[in-house]
């Protein structure tokens, strides 16, 4: 019996010491918070001091409450021990030479060592409850602290915690990670011109379409104000590049509708690589510098920070009103260097391995200028083929590093996505179908005109190499053809 209430009392102690623990490290939450906005704004609104003076008063509760409920406990354990010290006492005072007397009061005592348990057993039964209550009230307040109001994103201080945590893990186990800032362009324009609330829609929609766009591992956070952050964990410097122009490119064709009105936004971005000789402050300090850069190019792009250099990386490809490139000769294309049809073939089964251990996806895209036998006939074979190279380029710029890019026939590319279903594929080829179909190239007097069509196929049951290609060049075919029947066969070289 002493050793089960021994026990009780271990856990609620315990439990005890645990709410407090939490409660401190909420109530010092709540005041880095509070100093990190003092350090990183300047004449706070009512809203936010609405927010500060809740956050205050929910700490003053939280403490209160607890200390009731360690008071209350101690009360319990203390009458307790009281009564057992009574009981001991009468023990004691008994005549052993008295059987029967003894006997009465050893009845006795038993009696009341039961009743006495009980009574602390329901005591500390009920204050379990109402700790573990209490537990369940600052978890929720904790995440409360470290989520912005506004856009249900991670907070300041999340981001912070974040790339601690990070970097510790990085420096511990010599892995990479990357981060990116994000500012919306022009935000003062929506407050001026359509007013706060309209500003607020706008942050929300960026939030939400960044929680859509990042990877499942990234964590998107409100930085302050209308700069975003996200920070990138085992992520390279080719994948964090390809998922920033993501990002800016999904934001860009987002619409905001407001009122009846709709919104467009572009965003600036940032992007910078730890390196393993600095700390967190500089890296963030490269990444903002890489933000100032891609303002002062024009906004709506992105730069990379290497070395204290800034780099921009978003996709060049040649825009209508832009100037036109001349055409490559045919021995330095991109085409010719790409993976032959063996090696896309044996990447792909060794991806379906392996799709079939982890269940995660895989989806094939396949490219094609519509007019490549039109402009090898009137232009020229090399002609055609420096058309097909400007897609290959373009491609290549764009999809991640765990992704291979291969040339399936003369006038097509096929591109492996792994990790990615059909709809996430049709998403990515659509983005890049988009801005192909605005290049061109100058031959001369003359800049042919091409567009690119895809098809896609994702990974079933029973598939091999041959009827997953298949199944991608097939749909190609149906953008043109849609009523046609197909059954495209692929062979390894």
């Amino acid at each position: 019996m002493a050793s089960t209430d021994s026990m009780s009392l271990l856990v609620v102690l315990n439990l005890t010491f645990a709410v407090i623990a939490l409660a401190v490290g909420f109530v010092a939450g709540v005041w880095l918070t509070g100093k990190r906005r003092a350090a990183h704004e300047t004449g706070l609104d009512e809203e936010v001091e609405l927010q500060k003076q809740l956050e205050r008063e929910r700490a003053a509760l939280a403490t209160e409450r607890l200390r009731d409920l360690a008071g209350n406990v101690a009360s319990d354990v203390g009458e307790h021990n009281k009564s057992m010290g009574e009981i001991t006492a009468g023990l004691q005072s008994l005549d052993v030479t008295d059987v029967e007397a003894t006997g009465a009061g050893l009845v006795d005592a038993l009696s009341k060592i039961v009743t006495a348990n009980e009574v602390l057993q329901e005591r500390l039964a009920k204050a379990e409850e109402q700790i573990a209550a209490q537990a369940r009230e600052i978890h929720l307040h904790e995440s409360e602290a470290r989520t912005d109001s506004l856009t249900g994103l991670a907070n300041r201080r999340a981001f912070d915690d974040e790339m601690r945590r990070r970097h510790s893990e990085a420096s511990r186990k010599g892995t990479v990670f990357s981060m990116l800032i994000l500012d919306i362009d022009f935000f003062k324009k929506f407050n001026d011109t359509h007013g706060h609330q309209a500003g607020d829609e706008v942050l929300r929609a960026v939030g939400r379409q960044l929680v859509k766009t990042c990877g499942d591992m990234d964590l998107p956070c409100r930085y302050g104000g209308e700069e975003f952050a996200v920070v990138m964990p085992a992520t390279s410097a080719k994948d964090a590049k390809t998922a920033a122009e993501r990002i800016r490119a999904d934001l860009e064709s987002l619409t905001v509708v407001y009122e009846g009105k709709q919104l467009q936004i572009t965003t600036s971005i940032g992007l910078a690589q730890w390196n393993t000789s600095e700390d967190v402050f500089h890296l963030l300090k490269r990444a903002d510098d890489a933000l100032y850069a891609s303002k002062k190019a024009g906004r709506n792009c992105c730069h990379w920070n290497e070395a204290g250099e800034n780099i921009p990386f978003t996709p060049r490809l040649l825009k209508n009103d832009e100037p036109t490139k001349k055409v490559k000769k045919a021995n330095s294309l991109l085409i010719d260097t790409l993976p032959s049809r063996t090696k896309f073939a044996d990447e792909i089964r060794r991806r379906m391995a392996e799709s079939a251990r982890t269940g995660r996806p895989i989806s094939l895209v396949v490219f094609e200028p519509n007019s490549y036998e039109y402009i090898a006939k009137t232009h020229g074979l090399d002609v055609a083929r420096a058309t097909l190279d400007v897609i290959a380029v373009g491609v290549q710029n764009t999809i991640r590093e765990m992704d291979l890019l291969a040339r399936l026939d003369d006038s097509r590319l096929i591109v492996m996505l792994p990790e990615n279903d059909s709809e996430t594929a049709s998403s990515v080829a659509l983005r890049i179908n988009l801005a192909l179909n605005q290049c061109r190239q100058q031959l001369g007097d003359e800049v042919p005109e091409f567009e690119v069509e895809y098809g896609v196929s994702e990974l079933e049951a029973g598939d091999t190499v041959e009827s997953l290609v298949g199944r991608a060049v097939d749909d190609l075919a149906k953008q043109s053809e849609p009523d046609k029947v197909l059954q495209y066969q692929f062979d390894a070289e």
